[in-house]
Protein backbone atom coordinates (compact mmCIF):
# COMPACT_ATOMS: atom_id res chain seq x y z
CA UNK A 1 0.00 0.00 0.00
CA UNK A 2 1.01 2.92 -1.15
CA UNK A 3 0.61 6.09 1.01
CA UNK A 4 1.75 10.04 0.01
CA UNK A 5 2.97 12.38 3.13
CA UNK A 6 3.23 16.00 2.89
CA UNK A 7 4.68 18.46 5.34
CA UNK A 8 2.26 21.16 6.45
CA UNK A 9 3.46 24.52 5.11
CA UNK A 10 5.73 27.50 7.12
CA UNK A 11 4.75 28.94 10.71
CA UNK A 12 6.63 31.73 12.65
CA UNK A 13 8.02 28.65 15.02
CA UNK A 14 9.41 27.35 11.97
CA UNK A 15 11.07 30.21 10.85
CA UNK A 16 12.34 31.54 14.01
CA UNK A 17 13.80 27.84 14.63
CA UNK A 18 11.22 26.73 17.36
CA UNK A 19 10.45 23.58 18.96
CA UNK A 20 6.82 23.71 18.22
CA UNK A 21 5.62 20.18 18.52
CA UNK A 22 2.43 19.69 20.06
CA UNK A 23 1.91 23.65 20.01
CA UNK A 24 -0.92 25.28 17.65
CA UNK A 25 0.86 27.02 15.42
CA UNK A 26 -0.77 27.90 12.33
CA UNK A 27 0.82 28.73 8.99
CA UNK A 28 2.27 32.09 8.17
CA UNK A 29 2.07 33.55 4.54
CA UNK A 30 5.10 31.98 3.71
CA UNK A 31 3.38 28.61 4.65
CA UNK A 32 0.53 29.36 2.65
CA UNK A 33 2.14 29.96 -0.64
CA UNK A 34 4.13 26.59 -0.14
CA UNK A 35 1.05 24.37 0.04
CA UNK A 36 -0.59 26.58 -2.57
CA UNK A 37 2.33 25.66 -4.98
CA UNK A 38 2.44 21.79 -3.68
CA UNK A 39 -0.68 21.63 -4.97
CA UNK A 40 -0.08 22.99 -8.32
CA UNK A 41 3.06 20.44 -8.29
CA UNK A 42 1.13 17.41 -7.04
CA UNK A 43 -1.68 14.44 -8.78
CA UNK A 44 -4.32 15.59 -7.13
CA UNK A 45 -6.24 12.33 -7.76
CA UNK A 46 -6.71 11.11 -3.70
CA UNK A 47 -9.66 9.45 -2.58
CA UNK A 48 -9.44 10.67 1.19
CA UNK A 49 -7.06 12.91 3.44
CA UNK A 50 -5.98 12.28 6.70
CA UNK A 51 -4.11 14.83 8.91
CA UNK A 52 -3.15 15.51 11.77
CA UNK A 53 -5.70 17.50 13.98
CA UNK A 54 -3.24 20.73 14.72
CA UNK A 55 -4.33 23.98 12.84
CA UNK A 56 -0.92 23.56 10.49
CA UNK A 57 -1.70 20.61 9.01
CA UNK A 58 -5.54 20.64 8.75
CA UNK A 59 -4.87 24.35 6.98
CA UNK A 60 -2.66 22.64 4.68
CA UNK A 61 -5.03 19.99 4.18
CA UNK A 62 -7.72 21.96 3.53
CA UNK A 63 -5.88 23.92 0.88
CA UNK A 64 -4.61 20.84 -0.82
CA UNK A 65 -8.17 19.64 -1.21
CA UNK A 66 -10.10 23.04 -2.45
CA UNK A 67 -9.83 21.19 -6.05
CA UNK A 68 -10.42 17.75 -4.69
CA UNK A 69 -13.40 18.07 -2.22
CA UNK A 70 -12.68 14.92 -0.52
CA UNK A 71 -13.09 14.13 2.90
CA UNK A 72 -10.69 14.87 5.50
CA UNK A 73 -10.17 12.70 8.22
CA UNK A 74 -8.37 14.00 11.56
CA UNK A 75 -6.58 12.06 13.54
CA UNK A 76 -4.51 13.22 16.50
CA UNK A 77 -1.83 9.75 15.86
CA UNK A 78 -0.82 11.81 13.03
CA UNK A 79 0.70 15.22 15.64
CA UNK A 80 4.33 15.99 16.08
CA UNK A 81 5.77 14.79 18.64
CA UNK A 82 5.29 16.15 21.96
CA UNK A 83 8.69 17.83 23.46
CA UNK A 84 6.93 18.46 26.58
CA UNK A 85 8.61 21.50 28.39
CA UNK A 86 10.64 21.77 25.26
CA UNK A 87 7.92 23.15 23.05
CA UNK A 88 8.08 26.88 22.74
CA UNK A 89 11.90 27.04 23.11
CA UNK A 90 14.64 28.14 20.38
CA UNK A 91 16.77 25.69 19.21
CA UNK A 92 19.68 27.71 20.94
CA UNK A 93 18.17 27.52 23.91
CA UNK A 94 18.42 24.03 24.55
CA UNK A 95 21.47 21.37 24.96
CA UNK A 96 22.93 21.05 21.30
CA UNK A 97 22.86 17.12 22.57
CA UNK A 98 19.12 16.70 23.44
CA UNK A 99 18.97 18.59 19.03
CA UNK A 100 21.68 15.78 18.32
CA UNK A 101 19.94 12.87 19.72
CA UNK A 102 16.70 14.23 17.72
CA UNK A 103 18.42 14.55 14.32
CA UNK A 104 19.64 10.62 14.44
CA UNK A 105 15.96 9.67 15.59
CA UNK A 106 17.17 8.75 19.05
CA UNK A 107 15.27 11.17 21.20
CA UNK A 108 13.73 10.33 24.40
CA UNK A 109 11.49 13.94 25.86
CA UNK A 110 9.87 11.49 28.61
CA UNK A 111 12.27 13.61 31.84
CA UNK A 112 10.82 17.22 30.16
CA UNK A 113 7.13 15.39 29.83
CA UNK A 114 6.75 14.55 26.06
CA UNK A 115 7.48 11.49 24.04
CA UNK A 116 10.34 9.26 23.11
CA UNK A 117 10.93 7.92 19.79
CA UNK A 118 8.93 4.90 20.43
CA UNK A 119 6.16 6.64 21.73
CA UNK A 120 5.67 8.34 18.26
CA UNK A 121 6.65 5.75 16.36
CA UNK A 122 4.02 3.20 18.09
CA UNK A 123 0.77 5.63 17.49
CA UNK A 124 2.17 6.23 13.68
CA UNK A 125 2.30 3.00 13.17
CA UNK A 126 -1.10 2.00 14.62
CA UNK A 127 -2.40 5.09 12.22
CA UNK A 128 -0.69 2.99 9.26
CA UNK A 129 -2.10 -0.36 10.34
CA UNK A 130 -5.67 1.42 10.61
CA UNK A 131 -4.96 2.51 6.90
CA UNK A 132 -4.02 -0.78 5.83
CA UNK A 133 -7.13 -2.79 7.52
CA UNK A 134 -9.64 -0.25 5.85
CA UNK A 135 -8.32 1.79 3.25
CA UNK A 136 -5.92 -0.16 1.26
CA UNK A 137 -8.25 0.16 -2.14
CA UNK A 138 -7.92 3.89 -2.02
CA UNK A 139 -4.76 6.76 -2.97
CA UNK A 140 -4.25 8.25 0.22
CA UNK A 141 -2.84 11.65 1.24
CA UNK A 142 -2.03 11.89 4.94
CA UNK A 143 -0.62 16.01 6.31
CA UNK A 144 1.69 15.84 9.08
CA UNK A 145 4.69 17.47 10.73
CA UNK A 146 8.11 17.19 9.42
CA UNK A 147 9.01 14.84 12.59
CA UNK A 148 6.87 12.22 11.55
CA UNK A 149 7.74 11.86 8.22
CA UNK A 150 11.41 11.61 9.42
CA UNK A 151 10.02 8.96 11.64
CA UNK A 152 9.02 6.99 8.17
CA UNK A 153 11.99 8.07 6.52
CA UNK A 154 14.34 6.12 8.99
CA UNK A 155 11.35 3.05 9.69
CA UNK A 156 10.68 2.61 5.94
CA UNK A 157 13.82 3.55 4.25
CA UNK A 158 16.21 3.11 7.15
CA UNK A 159 17.77 7.07 5.81
CA UNK A 160 18.18 9.68 8.47
CA UNK A 161 17.01 12.97 7.08
CA UNK A 162 17.83 16.10 9.01
CA UNK A 163 15.28 18.23 7.46
CA UNK A 164 11.96 17.89 6.15
CA UNK A 165 11.19 20.72 4.34
CA UNK A 166 8.00 22.97 4.40
CA UNK A 167 4.82 21.12 2.00
CA UNK A 168 7.31 18.50 0.41
CA UNK A 169 6.10 15.57 -0.53
CA UNK A 170 6.82 11.96 0.50
CA UNK A 171 6.11 8.58 -0.47
CA UNK A 172 6.24 5.69 1.45
CA UNK A 173 5.21 1.49 0.58
CA UNK A 174 4.07 0.27 3.65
Amino acid sequence: MKIYFVRHGETDSNKNKTFTGQIDSPLNEEGLEQVKQTAKEIDLDFQEIHTSDLIRCVKTAEILNEKMNIPIVLDNRLRERDFGSISGKKYDEVDPKIRELDKLQQYDYKPYGGEDFNDVKNRVLSFIESLKLNKNDKKILVVTSGGVIRLLHNMVNNQIHERIHNGSVHEFEF
